[in-house]
């Protein structure tokens, strides 16, 4: 992580560059990396790099505003109109008219259930598995609640001070990490139910792991130490409904193989 003082929210490219060559030195040799990412860092030059100098691959939303090239033509992502259930994925284009990024792919897509478009750019050519992929890049939310009213409060820490936040935020991403584990392994070994008591996951690990430690001081039980998390799907994905749940398995797409007209 890096505690960034600046008065927009936009971050600087090479401020992201530099927390992205941080992350890679401490992975390990030879796993694929995915890049999800929301509209703020939809960038050519970003792009560029995490494909180029990085060599990660990426699936990043992109704003209605920016300008693609199929076929030798430019045309703007507010231009492609879908109707409710469609999706259309392009061959290779490039993207950004000023200083394009090329050798790249589009999936476009109407949401039926959100009535929302959706328009995420691809280093590798896009199928319907690509809003799949998109989705994972949902589940930090659970980590920014988890921050804050859900766990750690940290706003109201009220510091300003670059150097005694990226302090608590060293302290804080330990404490993360040794509470998560402890809430998959709870799920892992079968007893969720004596700390969460939704019939489906509804807790965060975090906070599963919280309430595992409580459990534990007050009954006098082991804590064991995880030294790391597997790679392995989510045993348990977390759902704030039943009816969001089942609205997940309703999505269903008709995917047009024309390039749609405005």
């Amino acid at each position: 992580w890096r505690v960034v003082a600046q008065a927009s929210s936009t971050v600087r490219l090479w401020t992201i560059q530099r927390v992205l060559r941080q992350s890679q030195r401490v992975l390990p040799e030879g796993v694929t990396v995915v890049l999800l990412a929301d509209r703020g860092f939809a960038d050519g030059k970003l792009m560029k790099y995490l494909r180029d100098n990085l060599g990660w691959h990426f699936r990043i939303r992109i704003k209605r505003s920016f300008r693609f090239q199929l076929e030798g033509q430019w045309c703007k992502v507010s231009e492609v109109q879908l109707q409710p259930g469609q999706a259309y994925f392009t061959p290779v284009v490039s993207i950004g008219k000023t200083k394009p990024c090329p050798n790249v792919y589009l999936a476009f897509a109407h949401d039926k259930l959100s009535d929302e478009d959706w328009t995420i750019v691809s280093d590798e050519p896009t199928t319907l598995q690509t809003f799949a992929q998109y989705r994972l890049r949902f589940c930090v939310e659970e980590s920014f609640l988890d921050l804050k009213s859900n766990g750690f409060n940290l706003e109201a820490s009220r510091l300003r001070d670059k150097f005694a936040l990226s302090q608590l935020c060293g302290v804080i991403a330990v404490t993360m990490l040794f509470l998560i584990l402890q809430g998959v392994n709870v799920v892992a070994s079968g007893k969720r139910r004596q700390v969460d008591a939704h019939w489906k996951r509804g807790m965060s690990y975090l906070k599963m792991g919280w309430n595992w430690i409580r459990l534990a001081i007050t009954q006098q039980l082991k804590i064991p130490v995880h030294r790391f998390l597997f790679n392995d799907p989510d045993p348990q994905p977390a759902f704030a409904s039943k009816r969001q749940q089942e609205d997940a398995l309703k999505r269903e797409f008709t995917v047009l193989s024309r390039f749609p007209a405005s």
